[in-house]
């Protein structure tokens, strides 16, 4: 760290040109215990080393003739430029002989945690989701709630978010993953109005759990066989089978196909009114327009995927039929249905389709996220790597390559360049 000096034996400080120029007995009070690295040139700045591991910026300024300790964040959250830009406003408002405390006091009165909550609310679902808000609730009601709600914001601290995250965790990893991710938006909500000081959000430095990594996707040969079952199943389910041809043809989620109207196809064109990133067009091929016009449309309906028993909405969930009959039809291995999603985005991968296409096929508003539906593009690689350790193998043991998948695959490859 620069213009930090490595900190003397106890807690009393250095005695030396810029360093803190307070007396030891108005210091130690202050400190107690801690561990201290005094800065080299802004007196009375520097890191405080609780025993705990947690490091703290504090400054030392003299206000009204006492000496004052201000803590100016966690080292895990605000950067030494950031603390020491801070501590010198500091400084320059005690020597002008305003109070910064005072301010520092206005600024921290901070609301009951449930009262900031609701207008938190109130807000967002202006613009929220019918899920988003039906998830906030529901994660406010169930964790967030009764840990919080009593509190005062400025109360809330990284340590008393750390306990109820990692007691929370130990039960259901997932479940305080997203109360964390809506803990941490309140909190720069509230940083964002200026209801609490900036860089004082809790949630920064806590990182999430790892969440479970799903790699399944369709073989060729599951596809082939899925095919097949979709077309006996045609007659007697049209409409469910749709609603699975599109969700293959297109890569959309399951909500996206199911709430389609008809007069959201003109075309080529496929125009989703409230996918998950907002509206957007999607560019339909051949096979998902083929798909479209094996549908029966009931008159008078406006759905593609109609109901059975309610007039004028959509089928609400394709997931019995997913579970009970196509799959168990196909002999296919448990398979969630937003595996399809990935099938569709692996094979565009393996076509060479680049990220930023995959994501806007998919509807992502970024492509970090497409990165885990594109593993069927290491398969080239992982056959290289198998032809490779093949031929080596015989080297080792003076005998025939072993015959591999991958060798196959290479030299029909190769084969078929040369033809």
């Amino acid at each position: 760290m620069s213009g930090l000096a490595t900190p003397t034996p106890g807690n009393a400080p250095r005695k030396r040109a810029g360093g803190p120029q307070f007396a030891d007995r108005e210091l130690v009070p202050l400190i107690g215990h801690d561990r201290v690295e005094w800065d080299m040139t802004l007196p009375g700045f520097g890191l405080r080393c609780l025993p705990s591991g947690r490091q703290t910026w504090i400054v030392f300024t003299r206000i009204k003739g006492v000496v004052r300790r201000i803590s100016l964040g966690n080292r895990a959250v605000v950067t030494e430029h950031q603390a020491r830009g801070a501590a010198q406003l500091l400084v320059l408002e005690a020597k002008v002989r305003r109070d910064p405390l005072a301010r520092k006091r206005d600024a921290l009165a901070a609301p009951i945690c449930t009262a900031f909550a609701d207008l938190y609310r109130r807000v967002g679902v202006l613009r929220w989701k019918p899920g988003t808000i039906k998830a906030y609730d529901s994660y406010w009601s169930t964790h967030l709630g009764p840990t919080f709600g009593r509190r005062f914001l400025d109360q809330i601290d990284e340590a008393s978010v750390f306990e109820w995250f990692s007691g929370l965790s130990r039960k259901r990893p997932g479940a305080a993953n997203r109360a964390l991710d809506i803990l941490r938006s309140m909190f720069a909500t509230a940083e964002e109005w200026g209801t609490v000081p900036l860089h004082s959000n809790p949630c920064l430095a806590i990182k999430r759990n790892a969440g479970k990594v799903y790699r399944r996707y369709l073989t060729d040969e599951e596809l082939a066989r899925l095919g097949r079952s979709l077309d006996q199943l045609q007659a007697e389910y049209p409409i469910q089978v749709g609603a699975v041809r599109m969700l293959i043809y297109t890569g959309c989620r399951k909500q996206e196909i199911l709430k389609l109207r008809w007069n959201d196809i003109t075309g080529r064109l496929m125009t989703l009114r409230d996918s998950k990133t907002g509206p957007r067009v999607v560019e339909l091929g051949q096979a998902a327009r083929d798909a479209l016009a094996l549908i029966p449309r009931q008159p008078g309906h406006p759905c593609l995927f109609p109901s059975p028993s309610r007039r004028r909405a959509p089928i609400t969930d394709l997931l019995p039929f997913w579970y009970k009959v196509v799959l168990p039809h196909a002999r296919i291995t448990p398979l969630r249905l937003h595996d399809l999603r990935h099938t569709f985005a692996s094979h565009a991968a393996i076509e060479k389709e680049n990220a930023a296409m995959i994501g806007k096929m998919l509807g992502h508003s970024g492509t970090d996220n497409v990165q885990r539906y594109m593993h069927l593009a290491d398969q080239p690689a992982l056959d290289a790597a198998e032809l490779v350790s093949s031929l080596l193998w015989e080297s080792l043991t003076n005998g025939p390559a072993r015959p591999t998948k991958a060798t196959a695959n290479i030299t029909a490859a190769g084969c078929h360049s040369a033809q």
